[in-house]
């Protein structure tokens, strides 16, 4: 079968990947001029099935109510965005209701469970990928009692779930992690979740891209989506910068770029564009740099060892698809890398990034067929595309392949199920 994947980020990589394998001719479309350059060049750098609950949560709107007008809140409003988020906001706050948040964690919670045993599998059939994959393990880091009685009672839930964990006093989080030391006293405790990943979504990306292209797929960069084409119930084709692309089915993959593409056969996805920051400093030759992510709550940011360099990412800005640097916010990452790990160096690079994340109002992403029979979704994954890219790269295969997934695909249908909040 002939299939184009619209996207070439660690979704549309990944999506490819698990085609290619099942023996589909395979054509990767994006306007970058290569893989991973946009959502998934310089994120949060996790795969952390630990952080599957939504941002949809009891006390989120309340949270933001005392956010408003704080240039550095970890949640941002820009007023110009607000027209086009009204709809999807309300959306947002429906789904913020404690049974809405159980429901969509422990949906999100299968399908990053699924997609990290996938990502270990494929590491182990790909031993040449390269990407500054870290040891197992993040540690959630909190300041005071009150927050870290919080993260006990939400860690409940994973536990329900069957997520390894510990609880940690904050004795134990520096044993667990001696680059701590410096801030001992100012640590309530963490969380220690030991089977979540790390390592460089877009090193992983480009890596798994070169071993798709030795299975056959082939991209075509610098080339613009623009449209959908329909005919006989079909999509007949889909119109880029390039000229017109047939194939036997299509997948949509394009992250925040997404909903306005799908608009033009009629499909309104409830994806917004959630602008996340990061910094990224060289460390070459610290020889005190912790072992593992760390993610600390009291910051809203985590910083995690790369190889030779350091990445502290956090923080989220809804302004439409503005993808321009706010100075101030690189510097609260800055501030916010010298409070967790007061002896990083900070004399080396530095790289500023800001990168927009596909965010659906209930936090799960949109995976799986449409009412046209040849176009499948692959989208909205937010904060969790690498995390959740080899799951839904594997299920949509297998959807191509028989028909039947290796998870339910229900709760990530769209429309959404009826009970699902959204329609």
């Amino acid at each position: 079968m002939r299939v184009l994947v619209l996207g070439a980020g660690v979704v549309g990589t990944t999506t490819a990947y698990y085609l290619a394998r099942d023996g589909h001719e395979v054509t990767v479309v994006d306007r970058a001029p290569g893989p991973g350059l946009w959502t998934s060049y310089a994120n949060g750098a996790l795969l952390t099935a630990s952080t599957s609950d939504s941002w949809a949560a009891p006390g989120t709107p309340l949270k933001i109510l005392r956010w408003l007008g704080r240039a550095d809140a970890p949640m941002r409003l820009r007023l110009h965005a607000l027209p086009g988020l009204a709809g999807w906001g309300l959306r947002f706050l429906r789904e913020c209701r404690e049974d809405r948040w159980r429901a969509n964690t422990r949906a999100t919670f299968a399908l990053a469970s699924l997609s990290l045993d996938a990502f270990r599998e494929l590491c182990a059939a790909e031993p040449g990928l390269a990407f500054d994959r870290n040891p197992p393990g993040l540690l959630k880091l909190f300041r005071d009692e009150l927050s870290m009685g919080s993260a006990v009672r939400a860690a409940g839930l994973y536990r329900e779930l069957g997520l390894p964990l510990a609880t940690l006093d904050a004795d134990a989080c520096v044993r667990e992690e001696p680059a701590l030391a410096p801030i001992r006293e100012r640590i309530a405790g963490g969380v220690l979740y030991p089977t979540d990943e790390s390592g460089d979504a877009y090193q992983f990306t480009r890596s798994l891209a070169a071993r798709c292209a030795g299975l056959g797929v082939a991209f075509r960069h610098d080339v613009t989506v623009e449209a959908l084409e329909p005919d006989s119930g079909r999509i007949a084709a889909v119109r880029t910068s390039a000229g017109r692309l047939a194939a036997d089915a299509i997948v949509l993959a394009l992250g925040p770029q997404s909903p306005a593409v799908a608009r033009t056969v009629g499909l309104r996805l409830p994806v917004y564009p959630a602008k996340g920051y990061s910094v990224t400093v060289e460390v070459d030759g610290w020889n005190r740099a912790p072992r593992r992510p760390i993610a600390d709550d009291g910051r809203k940011a985590a910083v995690v060892p790369l190889g030779r360099r350091v990445r502290v990412a956090g923080t989220v800005e809804f302004a439409g698809h503005d993808t321009r640097l706010d100075a101030a916010r690189g510097r609260m990452l800055l501030e916010a890398l010298a409070d967790i790990l007061p002896e990083c160096p900070r004399d080396g690079r530095v790289e500023h990034w800001a990168g927009l994340r596909p965010l659906t109002s209930d936090g799960r992403p949109i995976l799986g067929p449409t009412r046209w029979p040849n176009l499948y979704l692959n989208t909205g994954h937010g904060p969790l595309g690498w995390t959740l890219a080899c799951g839904s790269g594997l299920a949509l295969a297998a959807l191509l392949r028989s028909g039947e997934p290796p998870i339910d695909l229900a709760p990530f249908a769209w429309p959404r199920p009826a009970a699902g909040g959204l329609s």
